[in-house]
């Protein structure tokens, strides 16, 4: 039976791939008949690749609204004040790490309800950890602007702030921006930076690879165009 509380619960980053699952994140999970989750589906999905010893149909999933999240989160700081353990899970790896959920934590805080994080699979810190940039120092920025001339501006605000401080900088990009957002990087940021792209971490095609800029060409990045991908930048 689960403990009273918030239960933080890692998903895979990459398909059906629970080897990055910890023994007891699924343990946690399996004991849960409460989620908060950003998508139902996926969840779903997520409870049946563990083998949930609970009918799928008796779990009771809560999908995160795209509005008034304040009003959904009093509804789930009420259940966990009545004492139902809650599970929340994200798309893919962490929850409340570049996607939503912190609200929920908060409150849990403030009103004295215990918060229990489960290890698991974070592509942000492993794209860092594997990209052999800076890992003291770091800034993650989720994903930059969509607009191309906004995107321009917050690169070279980046290229100025990794020259004053030497940080790492992180940011994401929705597959389909892949390609506007590399074509960017290697017109408007240095030879002489470094550029890391991890893409479909712990995934059978895993690919990381960090060069100089000058190092890169438009050919080699054409097979991140579709790929789910982590940048980093540094000196």
């Amino acid at each position: 039976m689960s403990v009273v509380g918030l239960h933080l619960i890692p998903v895979p980053i990459a398909g059906g791939n629970l080897n990055s699952l910890s023994e007891s994140s699924l343990e946690a999970a399996r004991s849960l008949r409460h989620f908060v989750v950003e998508r139902a589906k996926t969840a779903r999905a997520y409870l049946k690749l563990i083998e949930h010893p609970t009918p799928i149909n008796l779990i009771e999933i809560f999908e995160i609204p795209p509005k008034d999240e304040s009003l959904f989160y009093q509804d789930m700081l009420n259940l966990l004040k009545n004492g139902t353990p809650l599970g929340m899970v994200s798309e893919a790896g962490m929850p409340c790490i570049a996607d939503p959920g912190f609200l929920l934590v908060s409150k849990a805080h403030q009103n004295g309800i215990p918060v229990f994080p489960y290890p698991g699979p974070n592509s942000i810190l492993m794209a860092l950890m594997a990209s052999g940039f800076n890992g003291q120092e770091f800034h993650f920025h989720g994903y930059l602007p969509a607009k191309k001339e906004e995107l321009r501006h917050k690169l070279i605000w980046i290229l100025n702030e990794i020259r004053k401080s030497h940080a790492t900088h992180i940011f994401m990009e929705t597959p389909y921006r892949n390609k506007q957002i590399l074509e960017l990087i290697l017109t408007h940021i240095p030879s002489d930076m470094k550029l890391c792209i991890a893409s479909n971490l712990t995934g059978p095609d895993q690919v990381i690879e960090s060069r100089l800029i000058k190092k890169w060409n438009l050919q080699d990045l054409v097979k991140y165009y579709d790929s789910p991908s982590i940048y980093l930048l540094s000196k």
